[in-house]
């Protein structure tokens, strides 16, 4: 062949770059130690101590291949365990993290809200969906969950229209210092989603994972 000249493209195949996989797994492992034994030097052989250390290597991938797949197993198993979990709560009433209220007309609500110590005062501001505040009302104050009963009135002592409001706790320790409080909604499921690979349950419209229901109920 003369230089400068390539060889025909057909030839040259083997040159050309193939899409090969970034990681090898335990089969393309084996079989690349079987081609290095078939093709050793007879008169040099592969060295024992070598040979064990990559049967050892070998060992090694098979058992994290097989981890990878039990683990991935077990999570199928939990994802379907919480699957049929969320299922049942259909139609059962829920406490979540949140401050809504689903108002309809002649109820009642019982506002709940946790403390993280024990509050000298507390005040409960309920908001209507525009932001105005309706109705301020007096909760307990022990450390840990409590509860406060708005009559779905207004200031004026006149019915609110239904429809969402939120609501506000504000609490003050003994000291005169501000208590940190978390707020909690009630509501029925009405369905459950499963998007993405999770699970939510539907509360008054909105989606609620697992991780943020902290009560259920009949």
């Amino acid at each position: 062949m003369l230089q400068g000249v390539l060889p025909h493209a057909e030839s040259n195949k083997s040159l050309a770059p193939t899409s090969a996989k970034n990681t090898l797994g335990k089969d393309d492992f084996m079989k690349l130690m079987i081609a290095q034994l078939s093709n050793q030097n007879p008169l040099n052989p592969m060295d024992g101590q070598e040979f064990s250390a990559q049967l050892a290597q070998f060992s090694a991938l098979e058992q994290m291949t097989n981890v990878n797949t039990n683990i991935l197993k077990l999570i199928q198993s939990q994802q379907a365990a919480t699957n049929s979990s969320m299922i049942n709560m259909i139609g059962k009433q829920v406490d979540v993290q949140g401050n809504t209220v689903a108002h309809k007309s002649g109820d009642t609500h019982n506002l709940s809200y946790s403390l993280g110590e024990e509050a000298d005062t507390v005040t409960v501001e309920v908001y209507d969906a525009i932001g105005s505040l309706v109705r301020t009302v007096t909760g307990s104050g022990g450390k840990g969950g409590n509860t406060a009963v708005w009559d779905g009135l207004d200031a004026s002592g006149n019915p609110v229209a239904e429809g969402n409001y939120t609501f506000r706790v504000k609490a003050t320790s003994p000291a005169g210092n501000s208590v940190e409080a978390a707020t909690f909604t009630k509501g029925t499921v009405s369905e459950v989603l499963f998007e993405d690979g999770n699970t939510y349950a539907i509360v008054n419209g909105a989606k609620i994972s697992a991780d943020n229901i902290s009560r259920v109920s009949l």
